[in-house]
């Protein structure tokens, strides 16, 4: 780890791969990220086993690989006592990263306009899977589906008559943290 972000406070509030690989990106440079969990964990935590791996309650080297020099806070962001709280953290805070969908950003209080307005410093950085426009705005999207499936990517890697290719999780979703790590650094 080295210190070139020392002094930036970033505010994850991201699940999976790509938000929380474009966070360490920055908690790996120095600043402090504080990555928000709702009360069940970010489902990677259950939800991450792969490879071959054992299931245990203990450890998971998904979550631990995404996770790596974070601070985490449990905040149940359907109460107000918990989005008072996220307000308060982003009252300090430099960068604030997301891949929740277009329309639970609305919903709480987390738009880009919404944030922009009381925030004006703040850099917001997002990902989802489909974009924020557009009839599919808000569908979930993942690695295997939107990366590899839908961008065309899984077309390439099967041979005729036969299943395409089982690929180690993430590989689309730590480039697109990657790339949005990118463009937050740009801004």
């Amino acid at each position: 780890m080295n210190n070139t972000l020392k002094g930036i406070t970033v505010i994850e509030l991201g699940t999976f791969i790509a938000v929380p690989a474009c966070a360490r990106f920055f908690a790996d440079n120095g600043a402090e990220v504080i990555k928000i969990e709702p009360n069940s964990g970010d489902p990677v935590r259950w939800n991450g086993v792969s490879e071959g791996r054992p299931d245990d309650p203990y450890e998971n080297t998904t979550y631990d690989l995404e996770n790596a020099n974070k601070r985490c806070i449990v905040l149940n962001l359907k109460h107000p006592k918990g989005r008072e709280v996220l307000f308060k953290l982003l009252d300090k805070a430099d960068i604030f990263l997301t891949n929740w969908r277009p329309q639970a950003l609305e919903k709480n209080g987390l738009s880009y306009e919404t944030l922009h307005e009381k925030y004006p410093k703040l850099v917001y950085g997002t990902l989802t899977g489909y974009g924020d426009k557009g009839p599919d705005k808000d569908l979930p999207g993942f690695d295997f589906t939107a990366y590899f499936a839908r961008g065309g990517f899984m077309g390439s890697l099967y041979q005729k008559d036969t299943w395409p290719m089982n690929l180690i999780p993430g590989i689309g979703d730590h480039q697109a943290g990657l790339f949005l790590a990118a463009g937050v650094m740009a801004a």
